[in-house]
């Protein structure tokens, strides 16, 4: 055995030979050897550094996670921090934004022109395709069978070549055959083409015809003042005044074409279009976010700088979409919820009858919203946030209706007179008298702007009661179930809370029927007019005509009239 006196001759240092002897086995003299096994002193060091190492690593370990945990936190609080500021930034924007609606919304012009509805047309040509290219003709050289040679018409080519050549020629001739079919079918298809083609130009140039022309009928009836059409005009104007998206554009307009004049009914914004708080801050300690409430004074004003500011920039695009207008009313409402009934109601916040040249003396860049409207002598609610309603300047209803001065139709009435020896007007005017005679208002309409309405009847001292339109026929036969669905038109398109129908004659059994399934309408035959006649007005008259007794007197139609006298 090779004696490890290597380290006392310096071959080997001595820390490298204490070094290997720590190891499990070492190599001398070419074998492996097992090495001696360990003191009980240096087991028990190995054991504990074995333990400081475990030690140490589960250290690095808590330490990481810890580390990591609180990077976590930071990475939360960082985010929430962020939040927080975006909310802020958000509510802070909106806030500039409602104190500028007004300023910003005059940057935007508000001239609608008509002409601009027209439309062009579009040139679109015609395309062939595939269809255009003409597939090559067959050519005899693709048929034609190589000459024999002289070798070959020795042995009996010269035969053989006329068999191939006619073989060559019906197979040419029955090319040239298909050939000719698929191109008289592609110049057939072509020619389809070329008529869908110009069918289909003729009826876009006929849609741009008519769409054109419907624009000419809308600028010609718009420069005479058609009611309906400036109605229709105006609205698109208001649709465009420049408000922001979540803004409602609910609006009803009015044009009389004799004073020039439009009555606007709109929807303001609610009470929800203003922010409640200032901001948002975060609370680390709780991990809350939490709103910074905005003052309740604060708050109100805004919203009464907002009401103010959309009434005076509505009014402005309105002038300055229609130059013929000599004025405007407007009537301002928010669509709300009582809390002391739990109703829907639309109360009026803000009500100004305001003319034009005492409007285009503002410099609404530079007016004070509130006051400029008390310049204006508008009528605002005292207390618009809390939805505090006012009674409007002027009544949108009555303002769709043109009336005239009422005449006294009762004093033509003789002794036991005969209603259909009176006029129509004398009619229209007897009926608008047995309603005022019944303590409630009522006007007779202008026949030239009527639209189907005779009078119109308001009771302002019902707890419930709403406008009223009356049609009265001066009739000798019955009044059928068109006349009902005609008053039905009228109620809807006027936005009234009733219809009457008034005749001197008698309704028939479907009349009756379509009234009752309506449920706003009610029907006042003969019979029933000659007793309000002389139940409120006092007059004894009689209706010269023949009623068959075929004739319903009422809704249950149990009853048959008996012949007038």
């Amino acid at each position: 055995m090779i004696r490890l006196r290597t380290a006392r001759r310096g071959l080997i240092p001595s820390d490298s030979l204490a070094a290997l002897k720590q190891q499990p086995e070492f190599f001398t003299g070419g074998n492996w050897m097992a090495r001696r096994s360990p003191s009980p002193n240096e087991s028990e060091r190995w054991q504990r550094q074995q333990a400081r190492e475990l030690e140490r690593q589960q250290r690095a370990t808590a330490a990481a996670a810890k580390a990591a945990d609180r990077a976590k936190r930071d990475q939360h609080t960082a985010d929430q921090k962020r939040d927080t500021e975006l909310r802020t930034a958000e509510v802070e924007t909106r806030a500039r934004q409602l104190q500028a609606i007004l300023t910003s919304g005059l940057r935007h012009t508000a001239r609608i022109d008509l002409t601009s509805l027209k439309r062009q047309p579009s040139q679109q040509p015609f395309n062939p395709g595939d269809l255009a290219a003409v597939a090559a003709q067959p050519a005899w050289e693709q048929f034609e069978p190589p000459q024999p040679g002289m070798v070959s018409r020795l042995l009996g080519g010269q035969s053989r070549y006329q068999q191939q050549l006619a073989h060559a020629r019906t197979a040419h001739q029955q090319a040239m055959q298909a050939w000719q079919a698929a191109d008289a079918d592609r110049r057939r298809r072509l020619d389809a083409a070329r008529s869908n083609h110009d069918e289909r130009v003729r009826q876009h140039l006929a849609e741009v015809e008519e769409h054109n022309r419907h624009v000419e009928q809308l600028i010609t009836s718009y420069r005479a003042r058609d009611r309906k059409t400036v109605e229709s005009v105006l609205g698109l104007a208001l649709n465009q005044v420049p408000l922001p998206d979540d803004f409602p554009r609910r609006a009803e307009i009015t044009f009389s074409p004799q004073q020039a004049q439009i009555v606007v009914r709109m929807q303001l914004p609610g009470r929800d279009a203003v922010p409640t708080v200032r901001g948002y801050k975060y609370v680390q300690t709780r991990d809350e976010i939490q709103p910074v409430p905005r003052p309740t004074k604060e708050t109100s004003e805004l919203y009464r700088s907002l009401v103010a500011q959309v009434s005076l920039l509505t009014l402005h695009n309105l002038f300055e979409a229609d130059p013929q207008l000599a004025s405007i009313g407007f009537n301002g409402h928010v669509d709300a919820i009582n809390p002391g009934t739990g109703q829907r109601e639309y109360p009026c916040l803000i009500s100004l009858n305001v003319e034009r040249e005492l409007f285009a003396q503002l410099v609404l860049a530079q007016v004070r919203p509130e006051v400029c409207l008390r310049h204006l002598n508008a009528l605002v609610s005292p207390h618009p946030y809390e939805l505090e309603p006012i009674t409007p300047i002027l009544d949108f209803d009555l303002t769709k209706f043109s009336f005239v001065d009422g005449m006294d139709a009762v004093s033509t009435l003789d002794s036991r007179p005969d209603l259909m020896k009176m006029s129509p007007t004398e009619f229209e005017h007897l009926v608008r008298q047995i309603f005022e005679a019944m303590g409630v208002e009522s006007w007779t309409t202008e026949q030239n702007y009527d639209d189907g309405v005779d009078a119109v009847v308001v009771n302002r001292s019902a707890l419930l009661g709403r406008l009223s339109i009356v049609q009265a026929k001066r009739y000798k036969d019955a009044v059928g179930v068109s006349h009902i669905r005609e008053l039905a038109g009228a109620i809807e398109e006027k936005k009234a809370g009733h219809g009457i129908l008034v005749t001197t004659s008698w309704f028939t059994p479907r009349s009756w029927q379509k009234a009752r399934e309506h449920g706003r309408i009610e029907l006042i035959d003969g019979n029933r007019l000659t007793y309000l006649i002389k139940e409120h007005l006092g007059k004894d008259v009689l209706i010269g005509i023949k009623r068959p007794r075929t004739a319903t007197t009422g809704p249950d139609g149990a009853s048959a009239a008996t012949a007038s006298s």
